[in-house]
């Protein structure tokens, strides 16, 4: 890694750890390209906790991204997480799949199929967004990618075995927070379908040197867009005939 990826990583990890945010950076600490921002994500996470998850979607231009979701940062709903750690207070409501065996890497790739059936069960999930960064929006994308693209936390609901059946490009989802539906959508994750997500997730953790393990559970992307919570309230998500997961935000 170069001085200024280690700079990057430094200012990335004392942010979390202090609670604060980041006005702006050096233009020697933007990272020169998705490797490199890749790089500042591992390094984060080696420093700061246990990688049990991944969240991937679909960026400018439909690129794929994705970024690891730490151990201390994944809770069964229903959640608490304190307001004042996550002032940004993001909500999307999304699909989450936990995955029942290992994906070693290996010289051939996996293909999407393979991929799809290494899953175990389908999860009603939160993720809550927050950015290390005062204004996340005034940054380069590949300095968002270098901050685990905004997640904050994250919450998932029961699994559920029987999932199969599930259309995902016509799934309805509704978002409550405190008792108001504040989002509905029919089908309304952009990245559309997550097979071919979890199929290049696969290969690029493969590829990495950190592979998808059984257990691990990736979230695919917003299906409701993202709405903010203020402190003490609490978002639920609903997705028909899959369950919901309800986080809090505590004041």
């Amino acid at each position: 890694m170069t001085a200024s990826g280690g700079d990057l990583v430094r200012r990335l990890i004392e942010a979390r750890r202090g609670g604060t945010h980041i006005a702006s950076l050096p233009p020697g600490c933007v990272p020169a390209d998705a490797a490199a921002a890749y790089a500042v994500q591992e390094a984060v996470a080696a420093t700061l906790g246990r990688i049990v998850g991944w969240k991937v979607g679909a960026g400018p231009g439909d690129v794929l991204e994705c970024a690891p979701l730490l151990a201390d940062l994944v809770a069964e709903s229903p959640a608490r997480f304190a307001a004042a750690r996550f002032p940004l207070g993001g909500i999307e409501g999304e699909l989450a799949f936990r995955f029942g065996r290992d994906l070693p890497a290996r010289a051939q790739p996996y293909d999407a199929e393979e991929v799809w059936q290494a899953i175990d069960t389908l999860h009603p999930a939160i993720e809550l967004i927050e950015s290390r960064f005062v204004d996340f929006r005034a940054h380069d994308r590949l300095v968002l990618l270098a901050d685990n693209l905004a997640n904050g936390a994250f919450c998932h609901g029961p699994g559920v075995r029987d999932w199969r059946h599930v259309d995902f490009l016509a799934q309805p989802a509704s978002l409550v927070i405190d008792g108001a539906e504040v989002a509905c959508a029919m089908g309304g994750n952009a990245a559309g379908h997550p097979k071919r997500l979890l199929a290049w997730l696969a290969n690029h953790c493969a590829r990495r040197g950190r592979a998808l393990a059984a257990g691990d559970v990736v979230t695919t992307g917003s299906h409701t867009g993202l709405v903010f919570a203020k402190p003490g309230a609490t978002a639920t998500v609903r997705f028909a005939g899959v369950g919901e997961a309800r986080l809090t935000l505590t004041a």
